[in-house]
């Protein structure tokens, strides 16, 4: 398979630990994204911080951290399979906005889109209307990691770790704000494992894959391979937290993998 598409399934998969993770913690959504955002990007710098390059990335920033708060605030607010699969839309909004930056979408990019769309429709019908709120702030976060990625293509250095611990860095700075608001929450030993887990597994792994992967691999792949995301939540969510997956879920979670394969069809 080819290394960047491998490297994206890896990061697709670890994206499933994100809502497990940010429902056992009791930290606010601005203290989870600070945190995480911040010692990721520390880690990656490896101790070499150029402030400039680190401005430069104000637009990736300030969308990631958008993302980032809103997805966490959906958690506490609606279930986590609704959430992962509403925030999961954003591959239908990579097919809408990819054209207006220039990128091409081919006949295999709306057949995968489309089908991945309709597998979302599938896991989360019937919605539940009385988490009205959480649902709207997942569709919200689904357009601004969109838009994140559709930029992040145009986001060009030699060594990728270099850009993602800059964008990283700066989504920090435009998460701190929301941090003095909110406060930290509650710390305790679930939250700090939480924390720690959020930061190795769906940040370093996870939104490193789609740094390095971007310039490689269209926006719009690059959005249907994260839909790996409900997929393994929901799987993820029934042995912890006791929810048990319906068939829609399960139906839609397969569709959504045929949607995948599509993509990776002739990239083995």
């Amino acid at each position: 398979m080819n290394k960047y598409y491998l490297i994206l399934v890896i990061g697709g998969i670890t994206f499933g630990t994100a809502a497990i993770f940010i429902r056992l913690s009791d930290l606010t959504p601005g203290m989870i994204a600070f945190f995480r955002f911040f010692i990721a990007g520390i880690i990656l710098s490896r101790g070499r911080i150029n402030l400039r390059k680190v401005l430069t990335q104000w637009k990736t920033g300030a969308l990631l951290s958008a993302h980032m708060i809103l997805f966490i605030a959906s958690v506490y607010r609606t279930t986590i399979i609704d959430s992962t699969v509403l925030v999961s839309t954003s591959p239908l909004f990579s097919l809408v906005l990819a054209p207006l930056a220039g990128i091409k979408n081919s006949r295999k990019d709306v057949i995968a889109g489309v089908v991945a769309f309709v597998g979302v429709l599938i896991m989360n019908f019937p919605l539940n209307e009385g988490y009205l709120i959480g649902n709207v702030l997942a569709i919200l976060s689904a357009l601004t990691i969109s838009m994140y990625t559709i930029l992040l293509s145009r986001v060009k250095d030699e060594d990728p770790l270099t850009p993602a611990a800059y964008i990283y860095l700066m989504s920090s700075v435009f998460s701190l704000p929301i941090m003095i608001l909110q406060g930290v929450g509650k710390i305790n030993f679930y939250s700090l494992l939480s924390l720690v887990g959020l930061i190795v597994f769906p940040t370093l792994i996870g939104h490193t894959s789609v740094v390095y992967s971007s310039g490689h691999v269209k926006p719009q792949h690059i959005e249907v391979i994260g839909l790996l995301e409900p997929v393994v939540a929901t799987v993820l969510a029934f042995p912890i937290f006791d929810q048990i997956p319906t068939l829609f879920e399960m139906l839609g979670g397969i569709v959504i993998i045929l949607s995948i394969l599509t993509l990776l069809w002739n990239r083995w």
